[in-house]
């Protein structure tokens, strides 16, 4: 599991500012522990969920909200790696038995001589 999660990384080194880096994940849990407590200090003071603080209540209209931002997120997330990996894919060189070998290396038929350029006459 550890060298398929390798392998899909963007950004194994964790360094720089953006993207899953170490700084920003950092800062990415700090800020959603600030916003959990957030929610359980208004659950406790209101009295009501955080949907039925926004006004979806009953089952219906709040499981569509948790369906669409749940659905976004794994959205997001396979994108995110999807790109990752395209530019691993892209970065090393393909093994891919379809993909024609060059002309000089052994076991080749070689080429034939390229024809020159015709040089325009005026």
């Amino acid at each position: 599991m550890r060298q398929l999660l390798a392998k899909i990384n963007v950004n194994p080194t964790g360094e720089g500012t953006f993207g899953f880096t170490h700084f920003a994940e950092k800062w990415n849990g700090r800020l959603a522990m600030v916003g959990i407590l957030c929610l359980i200090v208004g659950e406790i003071t209101t009295g009501k969920g955080q949907l039925a603080q926004m006004g979806i209540t009953g089952r219906g209209p709040a499981l569509v909200v948790v369906l669409l931002l749940l659905a976004f997120t794994v959205a997001t997330m396979l994108g995110y790696y999807a790109v990752g990996l395209a530019k691993q894919m892209s970065l090393t060189a393909p093994q891919n038995s379809a993909t024609p070998a060059p002309a000089d290396t052994p076991g080749t038929a070689p080429s034939g001589p390229t024809p020159a350029a015709e040089t325009p006459t005026n």
